[in-house]
């Protein structure tokens, strides 16, 4: 019945298009919600079915995007998917909000040990072995080509350190889709958010460098100044809309759901406008309400009530996004990139977690929780373009390339964690929930098989 709904679906969208008055439809506001519509309605049909193979719900949002996007059917223009954008900001938004309700500094403290080491162990050490691949590969990047070495090194320096990224988008999906909760859960959510930040500043301290060897005017005092305004800036204006939320929380007792919606999407629109993080802000407020106040609970289930259409949204769109054609082009680099960043993380990531001293479910799995990827990297491979125009529209290819595999493989694998684990179905209820520093069994009881 889903399929055929799929299909009926499908076929209105592909009609609305012929019957069209005019070619390119979907520039307007009524394309738009049309978009809109078909990928919530398509977008939770496929998503049950790839759950009932055992599949993420997250991975149909991204094929049907694929799939319906202009790259394949055509039943999303590019108007469409551009005007869809806007979902970005607010589902980046709203997974910072999750993962800063999530991370209860008290429960995390005896966890912090192994986030830092993974940070430090599997991050950097993967952002290393990811600049590394790229300088002694360079002869298969032709943009490389005509730089010195040192101009080479430069640039697999920053192509390094934007592959490294990870994704909270997928974790945070994840975990809220298998009900998962325990040390794995706990410690790959901690250690996603966090590089993040990291690898933001890496960023820009490494493209700034790039852009001095390559000859470019770099400058230091810039910056800095704009990492102080970016970091400072959006941590209290976190604060300020953490406490904007608590107040709504603390007197208003309907439509939170819609509120904390709201509030993502303003985060999201206003902070791209004056150079604040979305990410940066929605975690600080969420940190503040769960560590200052008594209401993180509530802001948890008014995000997990209100946030599935703005999550299909957001995963249908980056499908939408990934260019097939270019993919084909950089295949063969793009695949030797992630198997190189998978065995990182995965290597390291278990080296790290053992010298930490961490669960040992932690050291068999964290690994494959920093294997996801998506809006942080994808950001960074667009401003590749800004930032080195003679050669970043190739550059940023090859990243786009690393993340639409990742995008298709990543998840499976850490769904796959999550049930060898035995962390999947614990997050349901208080009595169900695990000691920060208890160790989940190895394998998965039967009666979890099923989710």
């Amino acid at each position: 019945m889903r399929l055929l709904l799929l299909l009926i679906l499908g076929g209105l969208m592909h009609a609305a298009g012929t019957f069209a008055p005019q070619p390119g439809v979907g520039s307007g506001a009524a394309g738009t919600a049309l978009a809109c519509g078909y990928l919530l309605l398509s977008g939770f049909f496929l998503g049950s079915l790839f759950r009932q193979v055992g599949l993420p719900k997250l991975t149909g949002y991204i094929v049907l995007g694929i799939v319906a996007g202009p790259q394949v059917l055509g039943l999303l223009s590019p108007p469409m998917v551009a005007n869809l954008q806007i979902f970005n900001g607010a589902a980046t938004a709203l997974i910072a909000l999750t993962a800063g309700v999530e991370l209860d500094l008290r429960s995390i403290r005896p966890l912090m040990r192994s986030i830092l080491a993974l940070i430090g162990g599997a991050m950097l050490g993967t952002a290393g072995l990811l600049t590394a691949a790229v300088y002694f590969w360079r002869d298969l990047l032709p943009f490389l080509h005509e730089l010195t070495p040192e101009q080479a090194l430069a640039m697999a320096l920053v192509l390094g350190v934007t592959m490294s990224a990870g994704s909270p988008a997928v974790v945070v999906a994840l975990r809220s889709e298998m009900e998962a909760d325990g040390p794995l859960t706990r410690t790959v959510l901690g250690v996603v958010v966090m590089a993040d930040l990291v690898v933001i500043l890496l960023f820009a301290v490494v493209s700034s460098a790039a852009k001095a060897t390559l000859g470019g005017n770099a400058d230091a005092l810039g910056t800095a100044a704009t990492l102080a305004w970016e970091l400072l800036g959006s941590i209290g204006s976190g604060l300020l809309v953490g406490g904007v939320l608590a107040i709504f929380l603390r007197f208003v007792r309907q439509g939170t759901g819609l509120f904390v919606v709201t509030v993502a999407f303003v985060v999201a629109e206003v902070g791209m406008r004056i150079d604040f993080d979305p990410l940066i802000v929605a975690l600080a407020a969420g940190m503040l309400v769960r560590n200052t106040t008594a209401l993180g609970d509530r802001l948890q289930e008014a995000i997990e009530g209100a946030s599935l259409p703005v999550y299909v949204a957001f995963f249908a769109v980056t499908g939408a996004n990934i260019h097939l054609r270019e993919l084909l082009i950089i295949g063969i680099p793009a695949a030797l990139f992630v198997t190189v960043r998978a065995g990182g993380f995965l290597g390291l990531g278990w080296l790290a977690a053992r010298v930490a001293g961490a669960p040992e479910v932690v050291r068999r799995y964290a690994g494959f929780g920093l294997l996801p990827q998506a809006g942080l990297a994808l950001a960074l491979a667009l401003l590749f373009v800004r930032t080195f125009p003679h050669f970043g529209g190739e550059a940023s290819a090859l990243v786009l390339g690393a993340v639409a595999i990742n995008e298709m493989l990543a998840p499976v694998l850490y769904r796959f964690a999550l049930v060898r684990s035995g962390e999947a179905g614990r997050g349901q209820g208080a009595a169900a929930r695990i000691p920060v520093g208890a160790n989940a069994p190895a394998a998965v009881p039967e009666n979890l098989v099923s989710s």
